[in-house]
């Protein structure tokens, strides 16, 4: 599944190495359940090769582990696995397996372990350890080694003297509500609006085992939370890459599908904007000049050529006539419906990949990504100008915007001096120790004014590790509406609705309290709103299923998002409050859907209340700890288990379109803040 671009396509990693953390359990789980301890070194190593045909270079991890623990000391077996780890950007693995290889391999048969680990520590930002791996390397090796080995060398030594720069850039990771614990990548803005690509649903038809993960493109408005754009996506195809002409008419995307012999096949297309403003149901797939059926055509970019005078699609294509990998190429957008001349390659693409380009209109440049040997280690973001035919001309950004990991899909605003980009670098939501440095996350650069700079070396000393845990209150959008503004008082938030889904927390007990607190299961929650929508449509004709739709996806929104939101931003003011020396009593009610004996809905309820209460005892890592301790601030509970529950909704177990997916049944599932007093 993993690869790199001696290997395989990058798409492919972009779409198919983003491992889910239930794909990622399931497969170690397939591992042990097919392969006990009852097998032998050999069937573990040869599951390992297969494996590794098919780039699934996780479950190679997996199948190395079983060989070693039969032959601790078998010298292919780690070389196995440091390559595997090395391809899965499990870097740390790697680089531990390939001193393990060193220390066994007396007869020097794996010769270019010492390359291979040089390449791990740049990977890492480990610059000066790869310096001495790859110089002790470049004494063995012969002409041609030493030729690339002195590239790395070379861009080494580059990376330590950048070190010791003032960063000229601030940068983090967008919130958990746009970055998941799957892939998010390919960001575009469009005004106040986000489109973005993410690696998390299900092809509940895929015939693998386990079921491989799709792409869907999202959209997410001001502060909200993104959510599907509609009519676009497929249950089955990945679709990703969003682009928007210049005169906001069209979305570019494209859509890819796993290929029988493995890997996968991309195609460009676009859809026009509907009387009612919105992305139409018709795809114009783009002409065959641009979409060669031979190759994987992908990532469109759009922008405004000065010099030629009109709009340019420049997009990512491995067809013949190019350099090599995965090359940029160019076609002027036409007039008229689905019309553009005859692409023509970058003059900017080489040997190695190109990828993920961006064009800036106001500067007349080219950014984009090269995993070029002289770049800081994995993939960097360069610029070019889009008239330029000399590779010397050709700049890369700066750290931190760079860095040793996988850096990619710039896209910088209008304004020029901040902008997004994705990376794979430490510091993102990784799904499990082995994949840590595997998976992307969308981060956000700003330029940091030149009179600051000093006073802010402080704070930027590692700004590629700045998260957002919390988010900071600001005011939240309601699509389609003006920005909702923060209330000025404790009671303004009230009622104060906090949803939950069915059985949850700890589904099937019978326990009054919980050790979750409510924040860990909003988040599980709002990633089952495609599994919501579409069992909600099923319940409704055809004509209907749009209405449904948007009154199921603005529910996710405007309610169940909407509510989290409100939940941080109404701690954040109540502990402004305390701190003042106020004191505060919260009064918390709980409800149900009636799908459960009424004895169990009242625990279930309780178990609601008690979620909550946890969220004040660690909001901020405890902050409101001591004002709970000394009574300054108190919460009063009662729960009403189903009691108030509407009696439309359905208690059929066997119906869960209705007693599980309809609004209004996921409407009682709720805790809400109902009263405040203060003294």
């Amino acid at each position: 599944m993993q690869s790199t671009h001696a290997d395989h396509s990058f798409l492919a990693r972009q779409l198919t190495t983003k491992l889910s953390r239930r794909i990622s359990l399931f497969c170690l789980f397939l591992s042990c359940g097919t392969f006990g301890f009852s097998q032998t070194f050999q069937s573990y190593l040869k599951a390992a090769d297969k494996a590794f045909e098919r780039q699934d270079y996780y479950s190679v991890l997996h199948y190395c582990r079983g060989a070693l623990e039969r032959k601790p000391k078998a010298l292919d077996a780690w070389y196995k696995y440091a390559r595997a780890a090395q391809l899965f950007y499990a870097y740390e693995e790697a680089a531990k397996a390939y001193k393990k290889v060193l220390s066994l391999d007396k007869a020097n048969t794996y010769k270019d372990t010492k390359y291979q680990l040089g390449l791990v520590h740049k990977g890492m930002g480990e610059y000066k350890e790869a310096l001495a791996v790859l110089e002790e390397y470049q004494k063995e090796a012969n002409e041609d080694q030493k030729t690339v080995a002195n590239q790395h060398i070379l861009a080494s030594r580059t990376a330590l003297k950048m070190e010791e720069e003032i960063p000229k850039h601030r940068v983090a990771a967008l919130s958990k509500r746009l970055n998941s614990p799957y892939s998010d990548f390919g960001p575009w803005m469009q005004g106040d609006t986000l489109y973005y690509s993410s690696f998390r649903y299900e092809n509940k038809l895929d015939p693998a085992r386990p079921k491989r993960k799709i792409t869907k493109l999202l959209f997410a408005k001001g502060n909200g939370r993104g959510r599907p754009v509609r009519y676009i996506n497929s249950d089955t195809l990945h679709t990703a890459h969003a682009a928007i002409s210049l005169d906001g008419q069209r979305l570019y995307y494209t859509q890819c599908n796993y290929q029988a012999q493995g890997g996968i096949r991309c195609t460009l297309y676009y859809r026009k904007k509907d009387r009612r403003n919105r992305w139409g149901r018709k795809a114009y797939r783009l002409p065959k000049a641009i979409n060669d059926e031979k190759a994987t055509n992908t990532q469109p970019a759009i922008g405004f050529d000065s010099l030629l005078q009109t709009e340019v699609l420049y997009f990512v294509s491995d067809r013949a006539g190019g350099k090599g990998g995965y090359d940029i190429w160019w076609a002027k957008v036409e007039a008229g419906e689905n019309k553009f001349s005859d692409p023509i390659a970058f003059p900017g693409n080489t040997m190695e990949d190109e990828i993920t380009p961006f064009i800036s209109t106001s500067e007349q440049r080219v950014y984009f990504s090269g995993n070029y040997a002289v770049g800081l280690g994995g993939y960097d973001i360069y610029r070019q100008a889009l008239q330029s035919s000399s590779l010397s001309k050709r700049e890369a950004l700066p750290a931190p915007i760079n860095s040793s990991y996988n850096d990619i899909y710039f896209f910088q605003q209008k304004e020029e001096k901040k902008g997004l980009f994705v990376s794979n670098r430490p510091g993102q939501r990784y799904l499990d120790p082995l994949s840590k440095a595997c998976c992307n996350d969308i981060y956000r650069f700003e330029e940091i004014p030149p009179s600051n700079s000093s006073e802010n070396q402080d704070t930027v000393e590692r700004p590629d590790l700045a998260l957002d845990p919390i988010p900071i209150p600001t005011p939240i959008v309601d699509p389609g509406t003006n920005p909702v503004p923060v209330p000025s008082s404790l009671a303004e938030f009230l009622p104060l609705a906090l949803f939950f889904e069915n059985d949850h927390p700890d589904p099937r007990t019978r326990r009054s309290k919980t050790k979750l607190d409510y924040l860990s299961t909003f988040e599980p929650y709002l990633e089952t709103e495609e599994t919501y929508v579409t069992n909600y449509l099923k319940l409704f004709p055809a004509k209907e299923e749009d209405q449904a739709r948007t009154a199921m996806q603005d529910f996710f929104e405007r309610e169940v998002a909407f509510g989290g939101e409100r939940l941080i931003q109404f701690s954040n003011m109540l502990l402004q409050r305390l701190k003042e020396g106020g004191k505060v009593e919260i009064f918390v009610k709980g409800y149900t859907s009636p799908r459960a004996q009424s004895d169990y809905n009242l625990q279930l309820g309780k178990r609601r209340v008690s979620s909550l209460i946890n969220h004040f005892n660690t909001f901020q890592k405890g902050v409101l700890k001591p004002y709970l301790a000394k009574k300054k601030l108190l919460i009063s509970e009662r729960s009403f288990g189903e009691t108030t529950a509407a009696k439309s909704i359905s208690d059929d177990l066997t119906d869960l379109q209705r007693s599980v997916y309809s609004i209004d049944a996921a409407r009682e599932r709720r805790v809400e803040i109902v009263e405040v007093k203060q003294n």
